[in-house]
């Protein structure tokens, strides 16, 4: 875990369930002149904790996100990837910007000093496979390795591939992560130019609002995330750790417009009912849901009723929550931060609060989780994912339990 609210997973966790929010003035550039002078930015990141000082010069810092968290996730795993067929091993990467800062930064050097000025390592940085390819590099890892970019969604998406990967009997141990980088100043120009970009300037800390009438849009963030996914068997045989297991999963489209969302709510509701019947379990056994949350109200609204119908009489019965107003929307990797969230939710039994909801808007009425964290046994999590251009990706989580090695 690299988040803009703190680096490994204790000070990630601390800051969600005390609703310590990392969105601040940005600091990476000038941006006094933007309409959203504010982003959720990682600042005390230093890549060379983690990698050789040569590579950092080559990787832009997407795949530098990438390969720290999941040197991560190896170390708390107690994986040696000396006494696996490394043709058994993959990594499946999630991101959407990729090497857009190696890109800012090489163009500019190009206008202004020519074409001998740029990094020779530049064709590589910027591609979206380079954080997949350098991770199975550092490893020795060759097996399954692939990017998945599809938005707000690639995490999630990243990791269910994975999943699957491991359930064909293709690979017996995944990597699976996102990384993502988008606070410079012409990626940040172009979402603010879209018009879905906070301006609560004056109060960073309170600016992402999801749920609340005021709301006034996200806020970019930056970062990664990883997990080690292993085949049940695998696991235990070496003594693993285990924090949860998948069920289930399921991705659709509103095939509706590319910016705005379909307030219908058809292809959400079928998404959630989907992914509920792929995980062989009924709304009932649902504890609690991670939800897409980005304070753009037409994404909360949809959201929320789409909830509504899927739960139905129960649906007030079930906490759900937002991550996003303490860790920014870092686009692909918040939905393997939604992920770790849930699984440190099972393992400390806490439900960590939506922040900055002040005002409920009317059609958004459940149980968010505003008044402080909640105190919950959790066995079951719905994790739910919205990007742009209507996609929708819904993955469920439970607590594994030891007896189900018998099953």
């Amino acid at each position: 875990m690299v988040a803009p609210n703190g680096i490994g997973i204790d000070n990630f966790w601390n800051s969600l369930v005390y609703g310590l929010s990392g969105v601040r003035k940005i600091s990476h550039f000038d941006a006094s002149s933007y309409p959203c002078q504010i982003a959720a930015e990682v600042l005390d990141f230093n890549p060379m904790d983690y990698m050789d000082p040569k590579l950092t010069k080559r990787l832009s810092r997407f795949a530098q996100f990438a390969l720290a968290t999941s040197q991560m996730a190896v170390e708390d795993s107690n994986i040696d990837f000396s006494q696996i067929d490394p043709y058994r091993i993959g990594v499946f990467i999630g991101t959407a910007i990729g090497g857009g800062d190696t890109i800012e930064t090489q163009h500019a050097i190009y206008l202004s000093k020519g074409l001998k000025r740029i990094n020779p390592h530049t064709a590589i940085s910027i591609s979206t496979h380079s954080a997949s390819g350098i991770i199975s590099c550092e490893y020795n890892l060759k097996g399954p390795n692939t990017t998945i970019a599809a938005g707000c969604n690639s995490g999630l998406d990243a990791t269910y591939l994975a999943y699957n990967t491991v359930r064909l009997g293709d690979a017996d141990v995944m990597i699976a992560g996102a990384g993502e980088a988008p606070i410079t100043p012409f990626c940040h120009a172009i979402f603010c130019a879209s018009g879905n970009l906070s301006r609560e300037n004056l109060y960073p800390q309170q600016a992402v609002k999801p749920y609340d009438i005021n709301a006034d849009g996200m806020v970019l963030g930056e970062g990664g995330g990883a997990l080690i996914l292993e085949e049940l068997q695998h696991a235990s045989a070496r003594g693993a750790r285990i924090y949860g297991e998948i069920l289930g999963y399921s991705s659709a489209n509103e095939a509706y417009d590319l910016f705005g969302v379909d307030t219908y709510n058809g292809a959400m509701v079928s998404n959630f009912k989907n992914v509920l019947t792929n995980a062989n379990i009924v709304n009932q056994e649902i504890d609690y849901i991670n939800a897409h949350g980005n304070g753009i109200l037409s994404y909360d609204i949809c959201e929320t009723e789409a909830i509504k119908e899927v739960f139905g009489e129960i649906v007030h019965n079930i906490p759900v929550t937002s991550i996003k107003p303490v860790t920014g929307h870092s686009i692909s990797a918040t939905g393997i931060w939604q992920i770790i969230t849930s699984l440190l939710a099972i393992k400390h039994k806490v439900i960590p609060p939506t922040i900055n909801v002040q005002q409920p808007d009317p059609k958004c009425d459940l149980d968010y989780v505003t008044k402080g964290f909640l105190k919950k046994e959790i066995q079951t999590v719905l994790i739910n994912s919205h990007g742009f251009g209507g996609r929708l990706t819904s993955l469920i989580i439970k607590k594994f339990v030891q007896d189900d090695l018998s099953t």
